[in-house]
């Protein structure tokens, strides 16, 4: 069963209308109305729904072309073995692919009696991938098979939100900003003799998600016999409201 738990953010009180006493207050040309505008932030953290986990497969030697060729074969052998456990080969996409050139070069030497200085050249290949998991259950099991496969690395593993669940906790999360928001607006305004009559504008624009990171050890899933077993900490979606309101 997925938890959640609702967070109202610290909110500031922008005075665009007030600043904390009527005499401050912005009018319009009749200086009938007067308006006070309040920012406020809400939270919500529920247990991730879907994974990404960044693994790559490395290769050195002095010919870049038998580098490309080992690349090729070893990252076909990685895609096999994820496709027969079960995964959609549109689960698994390039991160990036380079073959970057290394030289290695001795010291000068000190005189002329001593040999010339030389330097050898050796290639080091890297091609990356993002595997996309949405059991999250499954995603040690994925890892173990990224690994069996031939992966040299696991480099980290993202834990997210589908879009589906990340619009609907952001739904959560904004009304819990806009009911902090009349809060404190009815708040001041009473504390300036004043009542909230209407919204006169919001603006939703900011929030985001914060995922949840985890670096990976490879010893972690080999040489152990064991499947590996990952317990990620809830993902946190955010929004925030801006809202003014007309006061009289």
């Amino acid at each position: 069963m997925q938890r959640r738990q609702l967070l109202v953010g610290s909110g500031a009180v922008a005075t665009a209308a007030l600043a904390g006493c009527i005499g401050s207050a912005q009018t319009n040309e009749s200086d009938s109305s007067r308006t006070l505008t309040v920012r406020k932030s809400g939270e919500v953290t529920a247990e991730p729904d879907q994974a990404v986990v960044h693994v790559s497969i490395e290769a050195t030697g002095d010919d870049p072309a038998a580098i490309r060729d080992e690349l090729s074969d070893r990252s076909q052998q990685l895609t096999d073995g994820l496709v027969t456990s079960g995964l959609d080969e549109a689960q698994i996409t390039t991160g990036r692919f380079s073959i970057r050139e290394d030289v290695d070069r001795e010291p000068r030497p000190v005189d002329d009696t001593e040999p010339a200085a030389s330097e050898s050249t050796r290639y080091a290949g890297t091609h990356a991938f993002r595997i996309a998991v949405d059991d999250v259950e499954s995603t040690g099991n994925v890892v173990d098979t990224a690994v069996e496969s031939g992966a040299d690395t696991i480099e980290w593993i993202e834990f997210t939100l589908s879009a589906e669940r990340r619009a609907e906790l952001r739904q959560e999360a904004l009304d819990t900003a806009l009911e902090a928001g009349r809060t404190e607006a009815e708040f001041v305004a009473g504390e300036v003799d004043r009542s909230v009559v209407d919204v006169q504008h919001v603006d939703t624009g900011d929030g985001g998600v914060s995922t949840v990171r985890q670096e990976f050890a490879m010893d972690e899933a080999s040489g152990s016999g064991r499947s590996t077993e990952l317990q990620p900490d809830d993902v946190t979606v955010h929004a925030t409201a801006k809202i003014t309101y007309t006061i009289e």
